[in-house]
């Protein structure tokens, strides 16, 4: 299987996703904005819908059966990132406001998709890893 340039984008956004999760607690800041909606559970939630937007977009083919796997795949490692965070020990905790912030972002990403694909015609046509001819 050939990776073409949009799987390369979605594999480095998923590492991005592992790496930022799973490093220890005391590597950020403490921030206090409680005013802002928990700003943790947004930074969560668009995580997972560029997670989705990006894989989705990875395909060429994109049929509804790879949509429900691109959705259940994101569900699944952000369970996974959340279980890891607790197992590991290193100040971060699992959060159940973090799973559904997860969910969230994926149900979001793959209902927004159509929007994505159909009506910014400047991602189909300017953006480095999308396709020139879709």
């Amino acid at each position: 299987m050939k990776l073409n340039r949009a799987r390369i984008f979605a594999i480095i956004w998923t590492a991005f996703i592992a790496s930022s999760c799973l490093l220890p607690a005391s590597v950020f800041k403490p921030f206090s904005f409680q005013s802002l909606l928990d700003l943790d559970k947004i930074i969560h939630l668009t995580l997972y819908f560029f997670f989705v937007q990006l894989w989705a977009l990875s395909n060429e083919n994109l049929t509804q059966k790879y949509k429900v796997v691109i959705l259940i795949s994101g569900i699944i490692y952000g369970a996974l990132i959340e279980l890891l965070q607790s197992a590991l020990n290193n100040g971060r905790s699992f959060e159940i406001d973090d799973m559904i912030a997860n969910t969230v972002g994926c149900i979001l990403g793959i209902m927004l998709l159509t929007i994505t694909q159909n009506t910014l015609p400047l991602l189909k046509k300017y953006l480095p890893f999308h396709k020139k001819g879709n």
